[in-house]
């Protein structure tokens, strides 16, 4: 079992990987732990745990050549198409998106975009958005919107008008829907996408 110590070093270790593209020192970790950089003997024992555990690998370099041990397995779960246009059937689908380099927590999540009707917002037929899961949204938020538990669709969420939610496009030729609440479920709150060349 790891200890919230050595989970703290786990994620600092992970953080600065992500970030400079090495393994920090052991000085380094515990400064960014917030213990004394004395305390570096706690720190290579926290390490050599996370190593036992089999959450860090460490090669014959040392410690500046840490690594998370499943970086290589990161990746978003791609859920399936979303649609930018008339909703489509939500299907969830087996592939995987791989974003270890962008994202390593499982609160998020990739759609590929089908469709224009979000446009205006920069996000296009063959986009991968990334999102966020969350059961709630904020007036203004690009959401994911199940409609009546079937038909899944990208949309900026409104509540200005009394006992509804619209779900507004970004695209002039489309025209705004309104719900009653009982009939949209917010899944996820959209943070940006991903536009990969073909």
């Amino acid at each position: 079992m790891v200890t919230p110590i050595q989970q703290k070093i786990y994620e600092y270790i992970q953080s600065h990987i992500n970030e400079h593209g090495y393994s920090p020192s052991l000085v380094e970790i515990a400064r960014g732990i917030g213990i004394s950089p004395k305390s570096v003997s706690l720190v290579s024992r926290s390490i050599h745990a996370l190593v036992d555990a089999g959450r860090l690998k460490i090669d014959k370099k040392g410690y500046r050549s840490v690594q998370v041990a499943d970086a290589d397995e990161m990746s978003l779960p791609l859920l399936g198409r979303i649609a930018a246009g008339t909703p489509i059937e939500a299907i969830e689908d087996k592939k995987s998106v791989d974003l270890r380099f962008l994202l390593t927590d499982k609160n998020y999540f990739a759609l590929e975009v089908k469709g224009e009707s979000m446009i205006d917002e920069g996000i296009f037929d063959g986009d991968f958005v990334i999102c966020k899961h969350s059961k709630r949204a904020h007036e203004g938020d690009i959401v994911v919107a199940l409609i009546d538990g079937m038909e899944a669709t990208l949309k900026r969420i409104s509540f200005k008008i009394h006992d509804r939610i619209t779900l507004i496009p970004a695209n002039p030729a489309l025209k705004p829907k309104a719900y009653l609440p009982h009939h949209v479920q917010v899944q996820g709150i959209f943070i940006g996408l991903l536009r990969l060349k073909r």
